[in-house]
């Protein structure tokens, strides 16, 4: 698991919405990429930049699928190994993703 202070997850998530609003996956920092890896069971791709080549480009939209409600790829989301005490976090990248109308 992957301990946050309060500040740590608001950084999260400022992160998330800079790398949701320029759909640049090279932008995820390595709190993010910790964050969706140990906390939310994400595939690590051998580390962060593995990572972020693995959505990169014409691949960012397998991405935002993860944050899809409807997608098959959110099942992350209800799976009994993320860890609930980042389910606010969680579901707040759900809402912003989806409020920026990207699927």
């Amino acid at each position: 698991m992957f301990k946050m202070t309060e500040e740590q997850r608001e950084k999260v998530l400022r992160n998330f919405k800079k790398v949701m609003d320029k759909q640049n996956s090279r932008l995820i920092n390595k709190e993010l990429y910790y964050h969706l890896n140990l906390n939310c069971n994400f595939i690590a791709h051998f580390n962060l930049q593995g990572f972020r080549e693995a959505y990169a480009d014409e691949n960012f939209e397998e991405f935002r699928e993860f944050f899809n409600p409807d997608s098959p790829a959110s099942q992350w989301l209800h799976a009994p190994e993320t860890n609930q005490e980042y389910a606010s976090l969680n579901q707040a990248m759900v809402e912003y993703a989806n409020s920026q109308n990207l699927h």
